[in-house]
């Protein structure tokens, strides 16, 4: 029997897998080839489409831009107006801090059907916003849809809130940008600031420089394509934007707060009706502070003569005061000498009627008891001897018939008749301060002449306004040099003399001239109450500042300047001391600061 033959496989097994293996590989390489393909040709078209809609949009915003918006403008087709609005500008004080100024606030509203109904998630809120959980979770409770809050909240509070919008995905949240107008000095400058209100400037400076404040909105007319972008038309209607410029001040920060709470303090204790504070620096006309009282919230509700502010928006007869300036004509004049002499009988009668001194005969005098006691004898007499022509001459020169100029609303004029058919009696008692009136500020204005030499500076509140430097003017020389020292040395008799009016008002350390003064306010034909008053120098040996104090119908029973005003004076120069670092200038020591207030 033939033997059987064995078929060999053991090569034929492997050839056909390496052959399936070769094919797969094969099979693969062409998917990937295909993938690439497919991959560059999707790209390719992608890229097409792009440079497409990049050609197009080029085409209509710059090369078809003109034809584009001839044609909107022919059709009026999308046409719209555009309003960008401008910043207010911001008030600073001389020391740069800030007086005036417009934050981002926003107004929060809720759509209750839109948001979350978890707890958590309405504490959340209420710990980002500063609102109560209550008031945030009771509207959803009680089947409201919405509530909006007037009150606004801060730019930080709604970047949390934005958070809590992120962290939640509610939708139903809004937050309305608006400008709030912020008044860091509050009471103590609303009756010089003004305010903002609902976007109308309504009194003080706010309101008198609100054009260069407020700045021009802008506005462009152009139109919006399909795809929502703005195009606006070339020359036509566009208004540019123009921000509000910023406005710096004289005021000082500290020694604006420290005047009304000084002021604050007497018009409460001696119950009178206002007062009003001013320093000013002499040498510059600057005004470090302008103060009155009663003021108001500049963030609250305005009632219907809050805003009157009596520095410069009220008269006053300056009282004794005046006296000191009755002495420096006189002598100028050469009507008297710094040496003269006289005797006070303590009343002097002119056209019939009887003037007196308010303390009767003062006897035999010079001219340091006479400005020290306060002797309405010796001004009469001074006032006579010169003339009316010469009072008038001087009154108009120390700008007290003006206007301040300061650039704020209402600004009053001094008051004086001309027409006064008694001139020798009015003449009489202008030489002690009565018989005409003027504004505290024009009052200060024309006391500073004797800290600068007997040159009058203009009174200046502002120092620039955007890019506008105010420079300080000089008016001119009113008095003579050696008449100017002459009186501020007489005037230091006032506080340093025991004799003196005001010789309760020294500070250790420190020499200081001053006047006392106290008008009678007469309507009807008759007396309605008194103006006590006081003005003074710190130091009285090339002053930084003169500091004038009046208030208003006090009646608590005392009335004379040095008691009812005089503290005023001191306690701003205090203030004054301290905020420009004035050195003690006499032998006198001031221990721990005590007689500085501190």
């Amino acid at each position: 029997m033939p033997k059987r033959t064995k078929k060999k496989t053991s090569s034929a097994r492997p050839s056909a897998v390496a052959t399936r293996t070769e094919t797969r590989q094969m099979s693969e390489q062409a998917l990937r080839r295909h993938d690439r393909k497919r991959m560059t040709l999707v790209g390719g078209c992608l890229l097409m489409g792009f440079l497409a809609t990049t050609v197009s949009q080029a085409d209509k915003q710059v090369f078809s831009r003109k034809e584009i918006i001839n044609k909107a403008i022919e059709a009026k087709r999308y046409e719209t107006e555009r309003t960008d609005e401008a910043r207010r500008g911001t008030i600073f004080s001389a020391d740069g801090r800030v007086l005036a100024e417009s934050q981002d606030v926003y107004e929060l509203g809720l759509f209750y059907t839109r948001l979350p109904k978890s707890p958590a998630f309405f504490a959340a809120l209420a710990e980002a916003s500063g609102k109560s959980i209550d008031e945030i979770s009771r509207p959803a409770l009680t089947g409201s849809k919405s509530r909006l809050w007037r009150d606004p909240i801060s730019a930080d509070q709604a970047r949390r809130v934005r958070q809590v919008m992120r962290d939640w995905r509610a939708d139903g949240i809004s937050l309305a940008p608006v400008l709030r107008r912020a008044y860091p000095l509050g009471e103590a400058g609303a009756g010089l600031l003004g305010f903002v209100r609902d976007g109308e400037a309504v009194t003080g400076l706010e309101y008198s420089q609100d054009k260069p404040l407020a700045g021009t909105d802008g506005r462009a007319k152009g139109f919006v394509d399909r795809s929502g972008i703005f195009m606006p038309i070339k020359g036509k209607d566009i208004a540019e934007l123009d921000n509000g410029r910023d406005i710096a001040l004289t005021i000082d920060f500290e020694i604006q707060t420290e005047a009304t709470m000084a002021l604050k303090h007497a018009v409460d204790r001696n119950n009178a009706t206002s007062g009003a504070a001013i320093v000013m620096d002499p040498a510059t006309g600057d005004i470090l502070a302008m103060a009155n009282w009663p003021s108001y919230d500049p963030t609250g509700k305005l009632k219907p003569g809050d805003d009157l502010n009596a520095t410069y928006m009220s008269v006053f007869e300056p009282g004794s005061t005046f006296k000191i300036l009755t002495l420096a004509k006189a002598l100028d004049e050469g009507k008297t000498t710094q040496t003269s002499e006289m005797d006070c009988p303590g009343h002097i009668t002119v056209q019939g009627r009887t003037l007196k001194c308010a303390h009767g005969a003062h006897g035999h005098i010079d001219w340091e008891k006479a400005i020290a006691e306060s002797c309405n004898v010796a001004a009469s007499r001074w006032a006579l001897d010169m003339g009316r022509d010469s009072m008038i001459e001087m009154i108009q020169g120390l700008g007290l018939l003006e206007r301040p100029g300061l650039g704020l609303p209402g600004e009053l004029a001094g008051r004086y008749n001309f027409n006064d058919y008694t001139k020798n009696l009015q003449l009489a008692n202008n030489g002690f301060g009565q018989a005409m009136n003027a504004t505290p500020v024009a009052l200060a204005s024309a006391f500073s002449v004797f800290g600068n030499h007997g040159v009058r500076m203009k009174p200046r509140l502002i120092t620039r306004i955007g890019e506008e430097e105010i420079a300080p003017q000089k008016v001119g020389e009113v008095f003579t040099p050696e008449t100017s020292e002459y009186v501020l040395k007489m005037m230091t008799s006032t506080i340093e003399k025991d004799f003196g009016t005001g010789k309760g008002l020294r500070i250790p350390g420190y020499q200081m001239a001053g006047k006392t003064g106290t008008a009678q306010k007469l309507a009807g034909g008759g007396q309605k109450g008194y103006v006590s008053n006081f003005v003074g120098f710190v130091p009285a040996q090339n002053p930084k500042a003169v500091i004038l104090v009046m208030i208003n119908d006090p009646k608590a029973g005392s009335y004379y300047g040095g008691t009812v005003a005089g503290p005023v004076f001191t306690d701003l120069a205090k203030a004054v001391i301290r905020r420009y670092g004035i050195p003690p200038q006499v032998d006198s020591v001031v221990e721990n600061d005590s007689a500085l207030g501190r």
